[in-house]
């Protein structure tokens, strides 16, 4: 199934130094690891441990407040101190620190686990609180919270694969390596919420991956439905993957259910499952550690708190001083100063990129009025219109041209030959109508 996708922009991929690379696991164990009370983007959890607890691997160490997460022990050992540390999300932020004593004792609290036909709504939204996910492709946002608000409203359930950033392929090796358990968590998660699809996209580009669901999916008997799409960025953006898979588009400043439908990301799905059926809350994550910088680019099986050096470490660490260094992709990843800083849920990459591979910023120049910005757009924005009445404080123009419909993913600043900033006045522009500063 293929169908056409408007706006976006083809840069160069740089996954070939890990999407052969299977995922494994940390050859050096974190000394500590690092839970920020910050782990979603609805507020911070609240500890429920304090300095000298022991605690072991899947225990609660923070407790989850209105929609805010639950945070659980990667690792067991002592807890050392609740205090400011590095976040990747930038600055600092409360955190609870834990010596690892390197046993990995499981907790005996482990909920038992669920029959996959018997898992009700009930049971699935208990279970996704009770382990602590939140989106894990970057915006963090509550699972369970999602997944009550879809429950009999939305019809398509659709499994997002496409990871469209450059250099990151953890979402690849793990729909190639776990597909079979994907498929059993999409099946169930769309079963409970009343969904009558249950669709699993993936790029073009990702054709082992994309064979390995297609075996699994003849010997099973669920409905999943396999959706392979042209590879182009930001095609994993939420509103552009539902309508390409749907037809149907989100209104401007509407959210998926406004169209029936509900995006969970890949690996969200691979931890809902083990939530269900094996009882582990969300600990571990895949992470690739890339770039032109790492001595050993590969994809690992990571402790949630652990510090990015660390990840460096397991990857051979660099071998030459990186230009620029990233949690995320180079499109929409977050610049980061603080190698202390550690993984979260929503950290799927860490990328190290030399000033060979970083695209060199020369001078802004004149718009040249080339349109490439309105053609790579994805949500049909007009950035230089909105750069340049920013620009001659014609504000008053701002809300006919919608930049709170912006998705950040940064087409129109890589595109633009003149390289204006187009990403920056955007934001500025959006920020502005929120704060109703037109007057």
């Amino acid at each position: 199934m293929r169908r056409s996708f408007f706006g976006g922009v083809n840069p160069a991929p740089y996954k070939e130094s890990t999407r052969r690379k299977p995922i494994a696991r940390l050859e050096y164990a974190p000394e500590q690891v690092v839970l920020p009370l910050a782990m979603s983007s609805e507020g911070d959890s609240v500890p429920a441990v304090k300095p000298g607890d022991r605690v072991a691997v899947g225990q609660p160490v923070a407790a989850g407040v209105d929609l805010a997460v639950s945070t659980h022990a990667s690792i067991s050992g002592r807890v050392l101190a609740i205090e400011e540390r590095p976040h990747p999300w930038g600055g600092r932020s409360a955190a609870i620190v834990i010596e690892n004593d390197g046993q990995d004792t499981p907790w005996d609290g482990r909920p038992q686990p669920l029959d996959s036909t018997r898992v009700t709504l009930d049971l699935l939204l208990a279970r996704v609180r009770e382990a602590g996910i939140a989106g894990m492709g970057g915006a963090a946002y509550p699972t369970a919270e999602k997944l009550r608000r879809a429950a009999g409203k939305a019809d398509t359930l659709i499994i997002n694969a496409a990871e469209c950033e450059p250099y990151v392929t953890a979402d690849h090796r793990l729909l190639l390596e776990r597909s079979d358990k994907i498929l059993l968590g999409a099946q169930t998660i769309a079963r409970a919420i009343g969904a009558q699809r249950a669709v699993l996209v993936t790029e073009g580009d990702k054709l082992n991956a994309a064979e390995a669901v297609e075996r699994r999916l003849r010997k099973r008997s669920g409905k999943v439905e396999l959706c392979t799409v042209r590879t182009r960025y930001p095609l994993g953006a939420e509103k552009q993957i539902i309508q390409t898979v749907t037809g149907r588009e989100v209104p401007p400043g509407g959210a998926p259910l406004d169209v029936k439908c509900v995006v969970l990301n890949l690996a969200t799905v691979f931890a809902i499952q083990d939530a269900l059926f094996r009882g582990r809350a969300l600990t571990h994550r895949a992470v690739t550690v890339t770039g032109g910088a790492v001595a050993r680019p590969r994809n690992l099986w990571v402790p949630i708190g652990t510090p990015l050096s660390c990840l460096l470490q397991s990857a051979g660490g660099l071998r030459e001083t990186p230009c620029l260094v990233l949690t995320g992709g180079p499109m929409m990843g977050t610049p980061q100063h603080n190698l202390e800083a550690p993984v979260i849920k929503s950290t799927n990459a860490l990328v190290c990129l030399t000033a060979l591979e970083r695209r060199q910023q020369s001078q802004e120049t004149v718009c040249i009025r080339c349109g490439k910005c309105v053609t790579s757009c994805p949500m049909h924005l007009a950035p230089s219109f909105i750069s340049r009445a920013l620009r001659l404080n014609e504000l008053h123009r701002l809300p006919k041209l919608h930049p709170q419909d912006c998705i950040e993913c940064g087409c129109c600043s890589y595109i633009c030959p003149a390289r204006i900033p187009l990403l920056e006045r955007v934001r500025q522009a959006r920020e502005l109508l929120e704060k109703g500063g037109l007057d």
